[in-house]
């Protein structure tokens, strides 16, 4: 099924409103990677869902306060 233009508009204002990071696993992490794969096989969670609760877990116990910003989502 081809995309229509209407399709690819709302794709590239979504794609304005996200933040994207990414971690890379070089040959020498495929431990940790492979740890991380059983981890999220077992728990059934995605990669994504499990790094931002680190992140948020994380900033919590630093105590980084959320910004004051009423236009922003958590």
């Amino acid at each position: 099924m081809a995309i229509t233009e209407a399709q690819k508009r709302y794709e590239k204002k979504r794609a304005k409103q996200c933040k994207t990071y990414a971690v890379k696993y070089t040959p020498n992490d495929m431990h940790d990677n492979t740890r991380l794969q059983v981890y999220l096989a077992h728990t059934g969670q995605s990669a994504n869902s499990y790094i931002k609760a680190l992140i948020k877990a994380d900033l919590d116990a630093k105590g980084i306060p959320y910004p004051v910003d009423d236009k922003m989502q958590d």
